[in-house]
């Protein structure tokens, strides 16, 4: 397949490459975060706090330790863990796991129940804020500084893992958006505070309306000026721009603003509190071009059904459903994301799990209906900088040199970058310099692990439909699509193109924002060199190479295990199709478990079953021009960051010459 675009021209691709930077997984060192070259989190989950099922503590201990739960299940190794929680109130102690999530010893329990009391070293002696005569719930401003961030610093003393306090902004006039401000956070040390953090969600989280927050010793308040009115629509939108300009203005580099499930309440509503259009994307961006940097994906993935897919995403979603368990924004060629692509956005994807709970499953079981705990299913890959911390996770998230992959189809050894006949090679989020005319080399290599943690071992049954016996706990990638799109420069606020009228449902799914981006290239598995290792993992790579065009252009990746034109699952350019045409699909092995879906009696391709069957990886674009032609935004935003980190170190240099 070759493009049609006068940009970037792709050729076939090699399968004799060897590449001089990646070593083979078998020849690492055992020691996984001193040997790899990135690392794996989760960015977006949930806990009692608010509308989770399980305590704080359970949900981060089963995310980063390590073998098997005290209480029954896996735990998944993450190497770093962002908690969060919807902002607002809750009335459930946290420290606590719900009834309905099964535990032992565990039932639900309120903060009425235990104000007072010393649990896990946190003592909570009134709820604060403004309350009824008589309070039931916590504001999160309280619990994100009082309860969560304790048990932050807890954790990481027992676990050595990176922990970080988050939020899932409940954003003025949109839905959902994750944010983490780690400033004031030093969990490592024992010490520090999440005061920012709760700060942000006070003075903007459309469910706190709280008008009072934490007060100083003559009961003044410390947060003032917070606007508790300009909640939703147009109104609210403005008021969420100045939320992420507040973010920009006080943590350019210690924070981020990451849009989710973006395509699930529909397009925006500007009488209501309903999804993104692209504008609004664009609008954040433009606010904090250091701290609103991308899109994450639907979390959820164990939720699709007879009728909707992953993501809680229903017919009145933008879309009408997910896509290879992705959002329409995301999925579709040429769609939202590409037209943010297409203008040289520092706009990169990442992926998480959205936890809550297992649906018709406890915690501790191995199947589910609802979500997958972190690191079980969706893994987040950011670089494995030098003494790992905090800083690095949202350094990595900014620069683009990222990865989101489900169901471990892929590890934490991508090598994905390109390099001209000159100058150095560029990893994703780094522009490449090139002449017109000029060869250009793509290398691209990945490791297939043995195995991912799918409690099923019958063949996947959607790749059945094609006489394709595959594991859904070893899962092999099919093929590769190399995407590539033209940028032909930032479109101005009010300018032709910069808002784009929105539609919900399968409607959604029609509109294209970047018309000349196009599958550059499709390398299959069997095409690429592989050979096994000794863990039983396979090493794939290739090399291909185009050449440059006149223009400014982008090379995106995705990969898959499922073949091109696969029934009821990718089209006959192996894009995916709506999730919900999977349930079309028969789970006829005596394996299939209790809990699927069923029509007459047959189990359908549903929950858990469909996200192992289903899986992709996404990696974050590279970035090319014209050499000598003027710098795209996300050069210039990356230079940005570079100048206020050159900032930040001097007035730390300063303040260390004045003490």
């Amino acid at each position: 397949m070759h493009s049609t675009t006068k940009a970037i021209l792709l050729t076939a691709a090699s399968v004799s490459l060897t590449l001089v930077e990646t070593a083979a997984a078998g020849d690492h060192a055992p020691d996984r975060r001193a040997s790899n070259p990135y690392v794996a989190g989760d960015m977006h989950n949930h806990n009692t706090c608010t509308d989770g099922s399980v305590s704080a503590g359970y949900a981060i201990d089963r995310s980063v330790g390590k073998g098997a739960a005290d209480a029954g299940g896996e735990n998944f190794d993450l190497d770093w863990f962002t908690l969060g929680n919807h902002g607002g109130s809750g009335n459930r102690d946290c420290r606590f796991s719900d009834t309905s999530a099964k535990l032992p010893g565990d039932t639900t329990t309120h903060w009425t129940d235990t104000l007072g009391m010393t649990i896990d070293g946190i003592t909570i002696t009134k709820l604060e804020g403004t309350q009824p005569a008589t309070p039931t719930n916590m504001w999160r401003w309280q619990s994100v500084s009082q309860v969560e961030y304790p048990i932050v610093v807890n954790r990481t003393a027992q676990y050595h893992k990176v922990l970080v306090e988050g939020l899932e902004w409940v954003v003025p006039g949109h839905e959902h958006t994750d944010v983490a401000v780690i400033a004031g956070q030093h969990p490592r040390h024992g010490a520090g505070n999440a005061d920012s953090m709760a700060q942000f969600e006070y003075r903007f989280d459309r469910g706190d309306t709280d008008a009072i927050g934490p007060v100083d010793v003559n009961n003044s308040p410390l947060w003032t000026g917070k606007d508790n009115v300009n909640n939703s629509g147009t109104a609210g939108h403005l008021k969420a721009v100045e939320g992420v300009k507040w973010l920009q203005a006080n943590f350019p580099l210690q924070s981020y603003a990451i849009p989710t499930h973006s395509e699930r309440q529909g397009p925006f509503n500007p009488a209501g509190s309903n999804g993104y259009n692209v504008e609004h994307f664009r609008d954040f961006n433009n606010a904090g071009p250091t701290v609103a940097i991308g899109i994450e994906s639907p979390g959820h993935f164990a939720q699709g059904t007879l009728t909707g897919g992953s993501g809680s995403y229903g017919a009145n979603a933008v879309g009408g459903g997910t896509y290879g368990l992705q959002g329409i924004y995301t999925a579709k060629v040429g769609g939202l994301w590409d037209g943010l692509l297409g203008e040289g956005r520092n706009s990169f994807i990442f992926v998480s799990s959205d936890w809550h709970n297992r649906g018709a499953a406890g915690a501790r079981d191995a199947f589910t209906t609802s979500d997958f705990i972190p690191g079980e299913y969706t893994k987040l890959y950011v670089p494995n900088a030098d003494q790992f911390q905090a800083q690095s996770i949202i350094d990595g998230m900014r620069s683009g040199n990222s990865y989101s992959v489900n169901g471990d189809l892929i590890g934490p050894d991508l090598v994905f970058h390109a390099k001209g006949q000159h100058g150095d090679w560029k990893t994703m989020g780094e522009t490449l310099e090139v002449r017109p005319g000029e060869k250009v080399t793509i290398e691209m290599a990945m490791t297939v692990p043995a195995s991912n943690n799918s409690p099923y071992k019958f063949n996947n049954p959607l790749l059945l439909q094609d006489g394709i016996r595959q594991a859904l706990n070893q899962p092999l990638v099919d093929h590769v699509d190399l995407i590539q799109g033209s940028i032909t420069g930032v479109i101005q606020p009010g300018a032709p193109g910069y808002a784009v009228p929105n539609a919900a449902g399968v409607a959604g799914a029609a509109i294209v924002y970047n018309p000349s981006t196009v599958i550059g290239q499709q390398v299959l598995a069997k095409d690429m060199k592989a050979w096994q290792q000794k863990d039983g993992s396979i090493r794939l790579t290739f090399s291909t190479t185009f050449i440059a065009g006149n223009t400014p252009a982008y090379l995106r990746a995705r990969g898959t295990n499922v073949p091109v034109a696969t029934p009821n699952v990718t089209d006959s350019a192996g894009n995916p199709l709506i999730d919900v045409k999977n349930a079309l699909v028969d789970c006829t092995d005596p394996a299939c478990p209790a809990h699927l879906d069923s029509v007459n009696g047959v189990k359908k391709v549903t929950y858990d079953v469909q996200a192992y069957s289903n899986l992709w990886f996404y990696a974050n674009p590279i970035f090319m021009r014209p050499a000598g032609s003027p710098k795209l935004l996300v050069e210039k935003n990356a230079a940005l960051a570079e100048r206020l980190a050159g900032d930040d170190h001097h007035e730390h240099d300063d303040r260390l010459a004045k003490n």
